[in-house]
Order: structure tokens, then C-alpha cells, then sequence
């Protein structure tokens, strides 16, 4: 790769986290979202697509609730999925570099979040000044160091351990890869236990139950179908809560 294209890379990870602090969250930093654009980036955006469902399913439980650090999804996604275009490797190439760097990779962010405590302290003190410049100043010197926190190591990673990596990746035996490949099937399963771990209500726990059991046993209807069907629902009910709250 190019340094350009290494610098592009690293570039779209720093603004997929940064869009967090400055657009609300619109969800950028996801496998789903970031794969895609860094095949667009690599010009292979089939397998970008695929790599990234498939990384969104194994990190789909990692969300940030409250303070904690989960797994730095954003570095693990763009790292797994140019190691997999780059290499060859496909998903199984991505998996070997994704989960382990998205997991020491959270380091970087809870450093991130222990400078910009200092900038919270410096907030205050234009906030006792009433002055809003300064405030604002403080708010975006955190943001920076949180954007360097995503863009240095994704950076460095692709510039020192690109070919590194993949060279690691072609001497693994057979067997190991097997094992790989069959816990890479695994971990969605995984992800789906961490996010219905933190979603599980009993109130809405048979509709999960309804769903699972339309996949399983009516193939026909695949995902999409069941998804279609759970959207439908949910905007009867919506509009049928509406309606009776109007008349109330």
C-alpha cells in the first residue's frame, strides 16, 4: 500500500470516532459502515461489504454504556478488513487481525478519555470565567486527542505491521486456520449473546422467540423477510399508540 492510501485509511478511522463528538453518532465507527468504505478506498468494496457484516455481527454486543471502554471496534474493523483485501485472506484473515487488535486497541481510547480529563478541569475553569471560548477550546483539544488516539495507531499499524501481519497469516498451518474458521462462525452467536444480554426485557423477549423460530424452521422467509415483518409490526403499533394517546 502506498503511504496515501495508509493515510487515508487511518484518516477515515480518526473521523469515524470523531463523528461521535461532533454529528450526534450516526453509528460511522461500525464494521458495517467502515468496511464498506475502506474496500471502496482498496477498490475491492464486495469484500469490504462482506468483511464488515461479518466483523458487525462479532462486535455487534460492543457498545459503550455509561464509561466503560468496550473493544475499539473502529481500529479492529479497519485493520481486519485491509489485512483481508490486501492479503487475500478474506474474512479469515480479518478475523486473526480484527479481534485481538480491537481488544488491545481499547487501551488507546482509555488513554485518550485520562488526558482529556484534564481538559474537563480546564473547562471548568473558563466556565468559573464565563468564557465560552475557552470551553469550546477544551472540548475539541478532547476530541483531538481521541481522534490521534484512533488515527496513530491505525497509522502505525499500517505502515510497520501491514506485511508483517499477512506474512504471520501465510505461515499459519491448516489446522490452525481451521480453528479459526470454525470459531470465526462461532463469535456472531457471541455478539448476539453480548447485545441481547444488554437488550433482554421479558416484555419484548417472545418476539425474539417468534423471530428465531421463523428462521429455523421456515427457511423461506430469511432474514430479511423476518426483518420486513418485524418493521410492519412495529409501525402498527406505533400508529395504533398514537392514535389512542390523540383520543385520550
Amino acid at each position: 500500500m502506498s503511504m496515501g492510501i495508509i493515510f487515508i485509511i487511518s484518516l477515515l478511522t480518526g473521523l469515524a470516532y470523531l463523528q461521535r463528538r461532533a454529528c450526534g453518532d450516526c453509528q460511522l465507527e461500525r464494521p458495517i459502515v467502515l468496511g464498506p468504505v475502506i474496500g471502496l478506498v482498496l477498490g475491492d468494496f464486495s469484500t469490504g461489504l462482506f468483511v464488515g457484516a461479518s466483523l458487525e455481527l462479532v462486535f455487534m454486543g460492543a457498545q459503550a454504556i455509561g464509561g466503560s471502554v468496550p473493544s475499539n471496534v473502529a481500529i479492529g474493523s479497519a485493520l481486519g478488513t485491509t489485512i483481508a483485501i490486501t492479503s487475500g485472506t478474506g474474512l479469515e484473515g480479518a478475523m486473526v487481525v480484527a479481534i485481538p487488535v480491537a481488544v488491545v486497541a481499547s487501551t488507546f481510547e482509555m488513554f485518550a478519555k485520562t488526558i482529556s480529563a484534564f481538559a474537563v478541569h480546564g473547562a471548568d475553569k473558563y466556565a468559573l470565567q464565563d468564557n465560552s471560548k475557552g470551553i469550546t477550546m477544551m472540548m475539541w483539544l478532547g476530541n483531538l486527542v481521541h481522534f490521534l488516539a484512533y488515527f496513530i495507531p491505525t497509522f502505525l499499524a499500517l505502515w510497520l505491521g501491514a506485511e508483517f501481519v499477512t506474512s504471520m497469516i501465510d505461515v499459519i498451518p491448516t489446522n490452525i486456520m481451521g480453528g479459526i474458521k470454525a470459531v470465526g462462525k462461532l463469535l456472531p452467536a457471541l455478539g448476539f449473546g453480548l447485545l441481547l444480554n444488554n437488550l433482554s426485557r421479558k416484555e419484548i423477549m417472545p418476539y425474539f422467540f417468534i423471530g428465531f423460530g421463523l428462521a429455523a424452521y421456515i427457511p423461506s422467509f430469511g432474514v430479511m423477510g423476518i426483518a420486513f415483518i418485524g418493521i410492519a409490526y412495529v409501525a402498527v403499533w406505533a400508529f395504533t399508540k398514537l392514535q389512542r394517546t390523540g383520543e385520550q
